[in-house]
C-alpha cells in the first residue's frame, strides 16, 4: 500500500510541475501542442481541458489512497492498543495477590462496639481533666 501511495504522490508532483510549465510559459504550451500537429487554438484548449480532467483523476486517486492508508493505520493502532491493554491486564493479574482474602470469611468486615462496651471503655479511661483556675 505504501508503495502505491508513493508512486501516486510522485506522479502527482511530476504532473503538477508539467502543468505549471504549460500554464505559465506560453512557448512550452505552443510547443506541446505543436507535437501533435499544426498549432491551433482549439488544440490548445483541448490540451488544457485534457490536463484538467487528468488533474481530477490524479487528485481523486490521491484521496482514495490516502483514505485507504489512514483507515488501515487506524485499524492497526486499535489492534496495538488492544494488545497493550491485554498485556497490562496480564501484568496486573500477576501482581495481584490471589491467596489473601480481602474480607474475613466469618462476620462482617467492620464491627462496631455495642453500648455496653462503650460504657465500659468510658468508665475505664476517663477523659482529660480541665485545669482549674
Amino acid at each position: 500500500m505504501l508503495f502505491l501511495k508513493r508512486i501516486i504522490t510522485v506522479l502527482a508532483l511530476v504532473y503538477l510541475l508539467l502543468m505549471l510549465l504549460i500554464l505559465f510559459f506560453p512557448f512550452v504550451r505552443s510547443s506541446t501542442v505543436g507535437i501533435f500537429g499544426i498549432y491551433s487554438l482549439p488544440m490548445e484548449i483541448n490540451l488544457l481541458l485534457g490536463f484538467a480532467w487528468a488533474s481530477v483523476g490524479i487528485v481523486g486517486l490521491l484521496l482514495v489512497f490516502e483514505n485507504i492508508d489512514s483507515g488501515l493505520l487506524r485499524r492497526k493502532v486499535v489492534q496495538q492498543e488492544a494488545k497493550i491493554n491485554e498485556l497490562k491486564a496480564q501484568l496486573f493479574d500477576q501482581r495481584a495477590p490471589s491467596t489473601t482474602p480481602l474480607a474475613p470469611a466469618t462476620g462482617s468486615a467492620l464491627s462496631y462496639p455495642t453500648a455496653a462496651q462503650r460504657s465500659r471503655s468510658a468508665d475505664a479511661a476517663p477523659g482529660p481533666v480541665p485545669p482549674v483556675n
